[in-house]
């Protein structure tokens, strides 16, 4: 069944076996208690009741949230053309399931990416909501199920468009009965979520399902995901790392994804550390926490050590920030600590705001000649002229070198006069 052989499964249990093995004999101390690495592993293969209570909770927080923007479920069925179905001589498919599945997720994609969903995304200030799951037939080859979160004027005109796409010869080449389009509840028991669910929970071992079983081990054959949803919510790798601090809280999907969206997890220093800021009511202090942090001494012993116990030790790192002296707001020194002295710091035009910059564009035009950089000048002058600030014509940095004369300069002016902004200019842009 599903093109799975009684070789493969021997093949599967055996990779699967010697991981287990590898992830319980490495251990974690956390005083009183003691964890092996399997514990902390978020894998459908390796520890499914972690990975399927994780996922549940994902699939009945993005549910929430999508019912809290009064957006409706629609459920949609996608099978593969005909021409994926084929086998050759020994009864094997031509084509890969994992090929197939590929191919599905890349029609999938063109298709939320029509004008319709665009006009939506519009509207919503976000992309489409949707779950997505993949589903063998009893030959191997793969179709899509994927539920769309849609406000409700958009649900026939999506249907309309969804088997318009998929019938299309020269787009996919279905026919109306191979694709479904699914968006009224009132039959399903448990609603949208247990009908999701129930092809979710196909996807994993089940030895008392002989079918299932066998599907779950085609997974792993083709190398298939089985469960993919839109990043509507906190990215999973963040979520992950950060959720034993809320496991308390219910959703805490949902309560961790509002907190990184209003900024109160932070991730610094190139995502080596999250930090959690809330307000403590009883000390009635604002507190800021270290939630998550990376030790890679911790990475490298577990790789090393075998049947060993050790102890986690977080220490934060130390990132050294170089001593930096402000004379003025253009003129700004940083100690070099390989040349062992300050040395300036260029200005960059492009980051200064309007009044910083024709300050700083006033203080180049009226400079003596022998100070200057022109080409520096130039790249001043054609930001000024990019943000309006100056009526006139952008040139070529090749074209700002040094006159051979220096006539018709302005009052008490060394710069030449290519170079000095006209005296109704100056005074028309607003100076603050």
């Amino acid at each position: 069944m599903y093109g799975i052989t009684s070789h493969d499964i021997k093949a599967i249990d055996t990779k699967i076996l010697y991981q287990k093995k590898y992830l319980t004999s490495r251990f974690f101390d956390f005083g009183e208690e003691t964890k092996s690495a399997l514990d902390f592993t978020y894998s459908a293969n390796l520890n499914p009741k972690k990975y399927f209570a994780e996922m549940n909770n994902r699939i009945n927080s993005i549910f929430d949230y999508a019912k809290d923007l009064g957006l409706k479920p629609v459920f949609i069925t996608l099978t593969a053309p005909s021409k994926y179905h084929k086998k050759n001589r020994i009864g094997e498919l031509k084509i890969n399931p994992n090929e197939t599945a590929k191919a599905l997720t890349q029609i999938y994609n063109k298709f939320t990416s029509l004008q319709i969903f665009r006009k939506l995304k519009k509207q919503l200030g976000h992309g489409l909501v949707y779950f997505r799951v993949y589903e063998p037939h009893k030959s191997g080859v793969p179709h899509l199920h994927a539920m769309l979160f849609l406000p409700n004027d958009y649900i026939l005109d999506v249907k309309k468009k969804f088997f318009s796409y998929f019938t299309d010869t020269q787009r996919w080449n279905n026919n109306k009965k191979s694709i479904d389009f699914k968006y009224t509840w009132y039959n399903s028991a448990g609603g949208a979520v247990a009908y999701i669910m129930k092809y979710v929970t196909k996807t994993f071992k089940n030895d008392s399902d002989m079918s299932t079983q066998h599907a779950s081990y085609w997974y792993i054959k083709h190398n298939i995901r089985r469960f993919l949803c839109s990043r509507t919510l906190a990215p999973v790798t963040i979520y992950r790392k950060v959720r034993h601090f809320f496991r308390k809280e219910d959703r805490d999907y949902l309560k961790v994804s509002e907190l990184i969206k209003s900024n109160q997890i932070k991730r610094l220093f190139d995502d080596t550390t999250y930090s959690y800021m809330y307000y403590n009511h009883e000390s009635g202090e604002v507190e800021d926490v270290t939630v998550w942090q990376k030790n890679s001494d911790l990475i490298l012993q577990s790789r090393i050590k075998r049947n060993d116990t050790f102890k986690l030790s977080y220490k934060k790192k130390e990132h050294k920030k170089a001593l930096k002296v402000f004379v003025s707001d253009f003129e700004k020194y940083s100690f070099s600590d390989d040349l062992n002295k300050f040395i300036l710091m260029p200005v960059v035009p492009s980051v200064l705001k309007d009044y910083q910059l024709i300050k700083y564009f006033r203080i180049l035009d009226n400079a003596d000649i022998d100070t200057i950089d022109y080409t520096h000048y130039g790249l001043v002058r054609n930001e000024m002229i990019k943000r309006n600030l100056l009526e006139e014509e952008a040139m070529s940095l090749n074209n700002y070198r040094l006159p051979s004369t220096l006539t018709n300069c302005q009052g008490g002016s060394h710069v030449p006069m290519s170079f000095i902004v006209p005296d109704e200019v100056i005074y028309d842009v607003p100076y603050i």
